[in-house]
């Protein structure tokens, strides 16, 4: 908690607007006042607050309590489900210039979940008259973190965050700042992105796993993260403030030719600029070279539908298959590698370094990538026992890898825990989400000697 917190916390069935109560505006009406007033507040050092409502242990205060993070009760604020609208307020002692507010929500710990959908801020002097603050204004929020920052400061005593419309069944504030100057500084501490690649879109679900993993590296203990579907994911929701530091996408279950190609036109672009370093497996490696080889605008095909004399996305084909060709998305006859496979690195690329030559990792799959897309450089083969030979590729100027493997799966967590560590570790030294980050030195073929 912050220094000098003062809390009183009560609770009614409905509550009143504060706005409209004459004994907030100079904290001066006394305790007797405070008590009799139906809702939920808290009043601290830094101000009063309130809002429309409240369930029980999570007032409008735990969302100014310094813990960012936290969704448990006294340290978020939860709006009552069923509402139409709902509002979060805070009014200061004296009028201050605000000029960027930071805002985590949602009461999952990695998925935006039961949080402020449709919203926007306001700000006012009095508590009667209130202004909208335009570049607060979403329409179909995506982020569990987000920084607003005004194009000039406001100076205010009040300030309301009005939801519109939610996520889930009701609004969750974990943690609210307010910053005077639009181009504050702002300390946040590394976070991640997971992609939910599969046509499931609910998340939590595939690849969540990249999460435990991350925080079980030495150093990385308290990184943060965000779980999206495939479809959320693109350049739009990276470029937010405050940035992501990595995305790693999850392998998949349908075969090419049964995808829509438009759930990874956001993949495609954000490839394309190159700003975010990232860790794809399986199918997320497979889609990446689907789309530096021909894009989501040419149609795919998979070895069961492909026509021989004429392929459409033959940069993906199968392991083998035993008998008789089957339908699209009828794997039976196909031969899969399943289980700890050895992978033989042919360059020497930063990702693993500390591992040998030769090193165990955990595979599932029946596909493959045939041939690195142009601007990408094969760096992990086949080892002895393993068939698939398009083990690892990564971009050359840029640390973005497609690995058949899966370091997210339990089978090898030594290699996985190597080689997740040395993949955020170059992610942090080259700065995250980078709209200007330089081109990278290529990998070097691993020497016979």
């Amino acid at each position: 908690m912050r220094k000098g917190l003062i809390a009183i916390c009560l609770s009614s069935p409905r509550s009143a607007c504060m706005a409209e109560c004459d004994w907030v505006r100079p904290f001066t009406s006394g305790f007797v006042a405070l008590l009799l007033a139906p809702l939920l507040f808290s009043l601290r050092a830094d101000g009063l607050a309130s809002a429309s409502s409240a369930q029980p242990e999570f007032a409008a205060g735990g969302a100014m309590d310094g813990d960012r993070f936290s969704a448990q009760a006294s340290h978020a604020w939860k709006g009552q489900a069923g509402n139409e609208s709902w509002w979060w307020e805070v009014s200061f002692p004296l009028s201050r210039k605000v000029g960027a507010i930071l805002q985590v929500q949602g009461d999952h710990g990695f998925v935006l979940t039961n949080a402020p959908l449709s919203y926007v801020w306001q700000s006012s002097l009095d508590g009667k008259a209130w202004r909208d603050l335009p570049a607060t204004r979403i329409s179909a929020e995506r982020r569990t973190y987000r920084l607003h920052r005004l194009s000039r400061a406001v100076t205010c005593q009040h300030l309301r965050l009005l939801v519109h419309s939610v996520t889930g069944a009701f609004p969750a504030l974990r943690e609210v700042e307010f910053y005077e100057e639009p181009k504050a500084t702002i300390d946040f501490p590394d976070w991640i992105v997971v992609v939910n690649t599969t046509h499931w879109r609910e998340v939590p679900n595939h690849g969540q796993d990249f999460i435990p993993l991350a925080k079980s590296c030495q150093g990385w203990e308290h990184v943060q993260a965000q779980q999206v579907w495939l479809g959320s994911f693109d350049e739009a929701f990276l470029a937010v403030e405050p940035r992501p530091l990595c995305a790693f996408l999850s392998g998949n279950f349908k075969d090419w030719c049964e995808v829509d190609r438009n759930w990874w036109r956001g993949t495609q672009e954000v490839l394309k600029n190159k700003h975010l370093p990232m860790w794809a497996s399986c199918g997320g490696a497979q889609g990446l070279a689907l789309l530096s080889e021909y894009g989501v605008d040419h149609k795919w095909d998979c070895p069961h539908c492909r026509d021989p004399e004429h392929p459409l996305t033959p940069i993906y084909t199968h392991l083998g298959h035993n008998g008789a060709m089957k339908a699209c998305g009828d794997y039976s006859g196909c031969v899969f590698e399943r289980g700890k496979y050895t992978i033989r690195q042919v360059a020497r690329d930063p990702a693993f370094n500390g591992l040998s030559r030769d090193f165990p990792a955990e595979e599932s799959h029946c596909g493959q990538i045939a041939w690195p897309p142009k601007g990408w450089e094969l760096v992990a083969t086949a080892g002895p026992g393993t068939i698939t030979r398009s083990q690892c590729l990564r971009l050359r100027d840029r640390y973005v890898y497609a690995a058949q493997f899966h370091i997210e799966l339990p089978g090898t967590p030594e290699t996985s825990r190597q080689i997740m560590s040395n993949f955020l570790s170059l992610a942090k030294g080259w700065g995250g989400y980078n709209a200007h980050g330089p081109p990278v030195k290529e990998p070097s073929l691993w020497s016979s000697q």
